[in-house]
């Protein structure tokens, strides 16, 4: 369970972290007017063309450190609307401030949300995040009450911005599915690849905060890299990521991805892969992908059951996929 930071300067010096993660992968400064026609200002965002967000960051003295971020290249002098904010009071618990820094029992530091989206538009708020919202939810210790709140990322990892962008595309995409939905929870049953909804929902919190910040990474890359090798990909609510064999779309292979590799949790994601494989048609291959040097330790017992156990591996800000040719060949 987490932990809420209250104490000021505790506060002060990740707000700084926070917004100094960016600055490593910032591009440029753009000038434009931040907001909405009738209610904007004149701001310089940064733009990563590496993380396909931009993001300004502002110190409002005694109120609270606000961040706001979007997607896309800004378009000089032009009218910027804000995606996501990520905000933190300066002091204390401020539960009307959507984001706030948490530790854990080890003192690892966390960046997370309240749910609390803004945009103007009918059926966007918290009740939206809430229903629709997947990724790495946790209960914490919000001063004298429980909690359930996202998890934006590990503060002191170095994948953290990559895992904040990630966040910031998972809400632009409630946000435009919500603009066209007449529900508050949200239906993707077209067959293709989703990133909001790689992660888990609300109630399923995690045995190991830190490695399920990755987990949802590593999906959303493994996506972007199939992509680009020209496969026809997909996910839904109960698989993470699938591949489809044309012409009949039928599923090729199904793919888990478990970046806890203590026994228990490696048995929990087994178990369900072997499940979702019996629940379809065509015997698709089951491939279970895990860090690197644990694959050996579990590829004997996995191939007993028909599934493949490939690596992963992560280097700083760089996650590695050294035995996803395999894949590759089998599906040409």
């Amino acid at each position: 369970m987490l932990k809420v930071i209250e104490d000021e300067k505790l506060i002060a010096r990740y707000a700084r972290q926070f917004a100094g993660t960016f600055r490593l992968f910032t591009d440029e400064k753009i000038r434009v007017k931040l907001g909405h026609q009738g209610a904007s200002f004149s701001a310089k965002v940064s733009w990563s063309k590496r993380l396909g967000i931009w993001i300004f960051s502002h110190s409002a003295k005694d109120v609270r450190y606000w961040n706001a971020f979007g997607l896309g290249k800004p378009q000089v002098s032009g009218h910027l609307p804000i995606t996501a904010e990520v905000n933190f009071p300066r002091a204390g618990i401020d539960r009307k401030t959507g984001a706030a820094f948490a530790r854990d029992a080890w003192n690892h530091v966390y960046v997370i949300h309240r749910g609390k989206i803004g945009g103007g538009k009918k059926g966007v708020g918290k009740t939206l995040f809430e229903e629709n919202y997947r990724g790495n939810w946790v209960w914490m210790e919000d001063g004298d009450s429980l909690a359930e709140v996202a998890v934006i990322g590990a503060l002191q990892s170095p994948r953290f911005a990559l895992q904040a962008a990630q966040f910031v595309r998972k809400i632009e995409k409630l946000k435009s599915a919500a603009s066209f939905s007449s529900q508050t929870s949200l239906n993707f049953s077209e067959a293709a690849f989703h990133e909001e909804l790689v992660g888990s929902p609300p109630s399923s919190p995690p045995d190991n905060i830190a490695d399920a910040c990755d987990h949802d990474l590593i999906i959303s890359q493994l996506a972007a890299l199939f992509h680009r090798w020209k496969f026809k990909i997909g996910n839904d609510a109960n698989i993470e990521l699938f591949l489809t064999q044309p012409p009949s779309d039928g599923l090729s292979h199904i793919i888990a991805v478990c970046t806890d590799p203590r026994e228990k949790t490696v048995m929990a994601v087994v178990a369900k892969l072997l499940l979702q494989k019996a629940g379809q048609t065509g015997h698709p291959s089951a491939i279970l992908l895990l860090p690197e040097d644990k694959v050996e330790q579990y590829a004997h017992q996995m191939r007993r059951l028909h599934i493949d156990v490939l690596g992963f591996r992560v280097e700083g800000e760089k996650i590695f996929f050294p035995d996803l040719g395999k894949i590759r060949h089998d599906q040409n």
